[in-house]
């Protein structure tokens, strides 16, 4: 008799009354019937999904593994979960012949054991790691992954163009097990369902992924599923790391490490994939360790780690019964919180009402990105986001003036198409906003320039000081860093 400790062990996928019929003693030709049968209706079940399946569930029910392992998993827990796997793979094997179920592990005796070890190995990788897409996601030089459907699936190495691999996941069904696993147990993290069919997430490493799925998406047949993982490749952690890559001059560097030690407010803008966030990394390594820093974002991925004093706030989605959070709602938030610094992620709406009040409001060096082609298209989303909030009754000349005091710098980036087909992110140019209206348009100056021979290919240009000398930017520049000069660092 059990007693009320003793909980019973998990049945497993293979050993479960609904897939087997036990064979009549008296029915001998009954159970013949009945084994065929069985065996035919089991060649469409895949061995390996059933034990992967009676893994996680041993996993579940003994609570071997923290939370923590599905995402950041130690050698340790490597280990576990592959002697689970092993003493798995023996027991299924065991059984499957007088079940009337496909072999996992099949061949001469001398090979058995090697193999069953392979299979054991790629349970692990499925339960803990990355499946199919693990080598990809361990290359430091990929950049993007793309999913689409269990049996397409395309890499993107840095600057190159996205091809597709020869690896693949086991079926839709198994595609969606992993990357809700991957979800379910992220920092934050849901999985994808019919009633929430797509999913924005941040891994630990600072990598973004986003899931979509049917009925959302309409050519990848009945549950289909697209991924796309945007690695986190810590190429530049500095300015200096960023001259080293050529992504901008020497003193392009000076100039802005200056500005963010002078609390200048920054606007990053340029295209989709120009690598807005990681230039605004980088700008965050010359920020004082003293000093406190809010950031606020709707998917996480800024690192600021090596500043003490960080908070980082994000969204969250309204759901039954929660109301939602949104980036203007959080920027709110962080001014009750003493920020000496306020660092936004992509402005989309009206959380850029909220960003420039704070700015005029003695909020300074705060930075944010904005998707735009140049400065003066720049300062045209601004403008535009401001209206999109819902203060479509102040005069656009005030909102102007708004944005013109409030922000001090744009830094437009973009990607040039190189000859041998590789893309290459480059600072196009740096504009210093006056602080004026002149008409319709807000004032501005540039400092740097993206200047090419005429007639020639644009990616045959460089970045340019145009020997501009704003008075107002250089006297705060020089008082507010000690033993700085313009005519020696920029000019």
């Amino acid at each position: 008799m059990f007693r009320k400790s003793d909980k019973p062990a998990p049945i497993p996928a293979w050993d479960r009354t609904s897939d087997f019929t036990p064979e009549p003693a008296a029915q001998p030709a009954f159970a013949k019937a009945t084994n065929t049968a069985n065996t035919e209706k089991n060649k469409e079940v895949s061995a390996y999904d059933l034990v992967v399946e009676d893994v996680k569930n041993e996993l579940k029910t003994s609570r071997r593994l923290a939370a923590s392992a599905y995402e950041n998993p130690t050698d340790e827990d490597y280990a576990t979960v592959t002697e689970v796997a092993r003493r798995l793979i023996t027991a299924y094997n065991i059984n499957a012949p007088t079940r009337g179920q496909p072999l996992l592990v099949e061949g001469p005796e001398n090979e058995t054991a090697a193999e069953s070890e392979r299979v054991a190995k790629r349970i692990t990788e499925d339960v803990l790691g990355w499946g199919p897409i693990a080598p990809y996601m361990e290359d430091t030089k990929v950049e993007e992954i793309f999913v689409n459907g269990h049996n397409h699936i395309y890499i993107q190495y840095a600057g190159e163009v996205a091809e597709e691999v020869t690896t693949a996941f086991r079926s839709e069904y198994a595609l969606r097990m992993f990357i809700n696993n991957k979800l379910d147990y992220g920092a934050g993290g849901r999985g994808v369902t019919v009633k929430t069919p797509w999913r924005d997430h941040r891994l630990r490493d600072g990598s973004r992924v986003h899931v979509i799925m049917d009925p959302l998406v309409a050519n990848l047949g009945y549950g289909g599923i697209a991924i796309t993982i945007r690695r986190f490749r810590s190429v530049a952690r500095g300015l200096d790391d960023m001259v080293n890559l050529g992504s901008i001059n020497q003193q392009a560097a000076n100039f802005l490490r200056a500005a963010v030690k002078a609390q200048l407010n920054m606007c990053v803008s340029g295209g989709t994939g120009t690598g807005k966030t990681t230039f605004m990394q980088v700008l965050t390594s010359e920020i004082s360790k003293k000093e406190r820093v809010i950031t606020v974002e709707d998917t996480p991925e800024l690192q600021l780690a090596h500043i003490p004093n960080w908070v980082a706030l994000i969204t969250r989605e309204k759901a039954e019964g929660i109301e939602a959070v949104t980036m203007a709602d959080n920027v709110r938030h962080c001014l009750r919180m003493r920020p000496k610094r306020i660092i936004l992620g992509e402005a989309r709406g009206p959380e850029m009402i909220a960003i420039l009040e704070a700015m005029n409001t003695g909020h300074e060096g705060c930075m944010f990105t904005v998707h735009a082609d140049d400065a003066y298209r720049t300062l045209q989303r601004v403008e535009t986001l401001y209206l999109k909030g819902g203060m479509g009754n102040v005069p656009l000349l005030a909102i102007r003036r708004e944005i013109a005091q409030a922000l001090n710098l744009i830094i437009n980036l973009g990607v040039f198409r190189m000859p041998d087909g590789r893309e290459v992110r480059r600072v196009k140019e740096i504009n210093y906003v006056t602080g004026g209206v002149e008409g319709e348009s807000i004032t501005h100056e540039p400092i740097f320039a993206w200047t090419y021979p005429r007639g020639e290919p644009e990616f045959t240009g460089r970045l340019e000081y145009t020997h501009a000398t704003p008075a107002a930017l250089i006297r705060r520049l020089e008082d507010r860093v000690s033993g700085w000069r313009w005519a020696r660092e920029v000019g």
